[in-house]
């Protein structure tokens, strides 16, 4: 299907379903939404991969005592679990809590690369994470209120954490230091291809309202996943 507005076309839930009386959010992703508390299966479980390798990522930040790694694991596993109650329940209220966990996704990277740019310090770096996390979740009721698309807050700290890896790319070169990039290529494509396959969802090009397994949604949930891993 050609690319349309439907994805901006909220229907609600039938009358008597668990989140019928709730305020629904401002997207509709492929997958129709059952009359159930998990109202969208395949986007709901695909976000159980955040939590696992969040557990995992914590285990290993204690292994090696790391404190930017410490970040990553706790990053991961509330973005699983925000992004769980968001779909199960397809609600505005739990829409602004799946924020949180993709506040917590993306600010990651902003204040990692702060810090490899010496911009702030490892002793200052969760502080200053959880302030722009919180900040930026205060900001999506604002931007609400106002029929911002606050989608687009999302978008913008995507942009910026690019324009950072440039500038921390040119910064090296000129320093003739060769960075290992594997790792970061690695993730960058997985969360390429994970974008690519939430748009595809997004704009009905690739749409099966009646799938519950996998969607190219809940494929953005599980490539993202890994890409945050590596």
């Amino acid at each position: 299907m050609a690319f349309t507005t439907i994805q901006f076309v909220v229907p609600d839930l039938e009358p008597g379903c668990p989140w019928f009386s709730w305020t629904r959010p401002n997207v509709k992703w492929c997958e129709d939404n059952l009359c159930a508390y998990i109202t969208a299966p395949a986007n709901t479980y695909s976000n159980l991969l955040y939590i696992i390798l969040g557990v995992i990522m914590i285990l290993q930040a204690r292994k090696s005592n790391s404190k930017t790694l410490g970040l990553f694991g706790p990053a991961s596993i509330i973005t699983g679990v925000s992004s769980f109650a968001f779909h199960a329940s397809y609600t505005y209220a739990f829409q602004i809590f799946d924020y949180i966990g993709m506040f917590c996704f993306v600010n990651l990277a902003i204040v990692v690369n702060f810090r490899r740019s010496n911009t702030i310090t490892a002793h200052n770096q969760h502080k200053i994470y959880w302030l722009l996390v919180v900040g930026f979740t205060i900001l999506v009721p604002l931007l609400g209120y106002y029929n911002i698309k606050y989608q687009l807050l999302v978008f913008a700290q995507v942009i910026y954490t690019l324009y950072q890896e440039i500038r921390l790319n040119i910064r090296s070169k000129q320093r003739s230091i060769t960075p290992n990039y594997s790792y970061y290529l690695f993730g960058l494509l997985f969360l390429s291809l994970g974008t690519l396959c939430s748009a595809l969802d997004a704009s009905r090009i690739w749409c099966d309202p009646s799938n519950h397994l996998y969607n190219g949604h809940a494929l953005w949930h599980i490539l993202t996943a890994i890409a945050l891993f590596r």
